[in-house]
């Protein structure tokens, strides 16, 4: 289940996917940015940006929550109050990066751009971290353990056991990415020279991903009631 953080954790897996290829070449030391107002370090020859500068909300249905059952093995208690799971659709949406490379060598910024057109185009689906559930305002993961939050990063409770009937392996979260023809060179211009930057050759590439809604406890759809605003005690 993908959360509010997939943006802030998006981002950091593509900056891991540019270093691993940038580590496999043999060329000078590269730096990765996400800003692009962070200025290039003295030691860095060849400077990586990556940065999202658009986000493209594909989810123009707006579906209603829907109940869901969870499965449990063996015999089920009688539910005297008549509950159910319910979840809310996730919201589907694209990211956008631009990528490029300062260098006052031209021939240096070519080769590292295709070294990236050839990496993403080697992998184009990322793995970017364990999927975290919600259940009544607690957070888990995947195989049922408790999850701690510092407000960025999710931590599991050392002390945590994994749940009896809960999957044996941590289930990750995928992304696509896509290598797109969506910023203009004159919208290019603008953005960079906002940020003091040169005009250079770039890329942009197209992430389709999600966010998900925590499961809720809700009254089951269906009983018998004179008022639509009638609760059972």
């Amino acid at each position: 289940m993908a959360d509010f953080r997939v943006l802030q954790h998006t981002n950091s897996v593509l900056c891991d996917r540019l270093q691993e290829i940038c580590d496999s070449l043999e060329l000078n030391w590269v730096g990765i940015h996400k800003d692009l107002d962070t200025q290039p370090k003295d030691d860095e020859e060849a400077t990586i940006y990556c940065s999202m500068y658009r986000v493209d909300d594909v989810d123009d249905i707006g579906l209603p929550g829907f109940a869901v059952r969870p499965y449990i093995r063996g015999p089920q208690a009688a539910d005297p109050k008549r509950q159910d799971v319910a979840q809310i659709p996730p919201r589907f949406m694209y990211l956008y990066f631009i990528v490029f490379v300062e260098s006052d060598e031209p021939d240096l910024s070519h080769a590292i751009l295709g070294a990236i057109m050839n990496g993403f185009h080697q992998e184009p689906t990322l793995i970017y971290q364990p999927k975290p559930f919600e259940l009544n305002g607690r957070l888990y993961d995947s195989v049922g353990r408790p999850l701690k939050s510092d407000g960025l990063e999710l931590h599991v409770d050392a002390t945590a056991s994994t749940q009896s009937n809960a999957n044996q392996k941590v289930v990750m979260e995928r992304i696509s990415v896509q290598l797109v023809d969506d910023l203009a060179f004159g919208d290019a211009c603008l953005l960079l020279k906002g940020f003091e930057r040169k005009i250079r050759p770039y890329l942009t590439y197209r992430v389709f991903a999600k966010i998900d809604h925590p499961l809720e406890v809700v009254q089951r759809v269906g009983r018998v009631g004179i008022s639509l605003f009638d609760q059972e005690s």
